[in-house]
């Protein structure tokens, strides 16, 4: 039969019951020694038969008397001395008594308080992304048991954490390949019809060849520059580096920017003067050139374009609204996903570009929409 290791806690109880009893028995046993040795003191005085022959008060009475008292202040001296000693020695036993009930008591604290530090330095680590972090399995039976568990699944986890960067590496190279494949073939199929057309006048025509060719040169031009915007869309995307924050003014920072559309397009603006934030100058011009050429897209040519900045309590609040189309109610939890786009050209990449972006530079986008209405996107910011 397989005997059970004894727990922590029963340790605990065993010791202090066996180190209170010992304490006990010791003063018990002193105790009882210095009662006997008080009984023999008492005993070795024959009081009653030395009086017995006091009858008459002789000088021989006088001194027998002399000597009984004598004796017993020795006895009550003697008494004392003894009593005094056994206090002294059950104070003793009584101080070593705590004392070793504390040592069992600080023994116990540190085998189990240096193992629970080190479990919360490791659960840290794991808090932390490092699901490779293992402590040595040493320690008390519980701190054993327990290092055992955390080491297991420590070692579950990381395997878990392996399989997903795996599936999520296969499926953003299988996504990307897809939406590359898609957004590649769209440019180049007028590319290959214009070849073509050029090919069968060149066979059929070569007199005419010289009126098709301007046409044909300006649409593989326009479509070789949707492919330059495609990868460049792409590289944006993908080179998002930490934010380089400095303090400017935004008002005057959108004037200038809005300065390479007014002659195009219809924007309001209406914005609080002399604001400064900290903020990344170049991801705040990627941010706002690509809310407003979203609003663009989704307007109408004359649709006004209102872009407001204020000022709510300690955030300055940017907001670019447009009188477009709008979207629709299922869209709008998806729109600031990679790759999500419900407009006929583009990747996608835009407003999930904004997003990333405005995290950098810990700020919050937020979008407001009605279909039919149009758009609003909100940008808070740290003022």
């Amino acid at each position: 039969m397989k005997i059970p290791k004894l727990g922590l806690r029963t340790w605990t109880i065993l010791l202090f019951v066996l180190v209170t009893i010992a304490g006990f028995s010791l003063l018990n046993f002193f105790y009882q020694k210095s009662q006997n040795e008080s009984k023999a003191l008492i005993s070795s005085l024959s009081i009653v038969e030395e009086l017995k022959d006091l009858d008459s008060p002789s000088p021989r009475d006088r001194t027998t008397a002399g000597n009984v008292i004598s004796a017993l202040h020795q006895y009550k001296s003697a008494n004392h001395l003894l009593w005094a000693r056994a206090n002294r020695r059950n104070a003793t036993i009584l101080f070593f008594l705590i004392l070793i009930s504390s040592a069992i008591i600080i023994f116990f604290v540190c085998k189990i308080s240096q193992p629970l530090r080190e479990l919360k330095a490791a659960t840290d680590l794991i808090r932390k992304g490092n699901f490779s972090v293992h402590l040595p399995e040493t320690g008390l039976y519980e701190m054993k048991m327990l290092k055992n568990s955390f080491n297991m699944m420590s070692f579950e986890l990381e395997a878990i954490q392996t399989k997903l960067l795996v599936t999520e590496k296969e499926l953003i190279w299988k996504d990307l390949s897809r939406i590359l494949a898609h957004e590649i073939k769209n440019p180049l199929t007028p590319i290959q019809l214009a070849i073509q057309r050029l090919e069968e006048k060149l066979e059929s025509e070569p007199d005419t060849i010289k009126e098709l060719l301007p046409q044909s040169i300006q649409i593989i031009s326009q479509e070789v520059e949707n492919l330059k915007l495609l990868a460049q869309d792409f590289s944006n995307y993908a080179k998002i580096s930490q934010a380089k924050k400095e303090p400017f003014n935004p008002a005057a920072y959108l004037e200038e920017i809005c300065r390479s559309y007014v002659s195009d397009y219809k924007l309001n603006l209406s914005m609080v003067p002399n604001e400064r934030i900290e903020f990344d100058k170049t991801h705040f011009y990627q941010i706002v050139t690509n809310i407003i050429q979203n609003a663009i897209d989704a307007s109408q040519p004359e649709s006004p374009i209102h872009i407001d900045l204020i000022r709510d309590r300690s955030y300055l609040v940017l907001s670019i609204r447009d009188e477009g189309s709008g979207i629709e109610t299922e869209d709008l939890p998806r729109i600031f996903e990679p790759y999500f786009s419900k407009k006929g050209k583009g990747t996608g990449l835009g407003l999930a570009l904004v997003k990333r972006l405005s995290e950098a530079n810990n700020a919050v986008v937020r979008v407001k929409s009605k279909l039919g209405e149009g758009s609003e996107f909100i940008l808070i910011m740290e003022a």
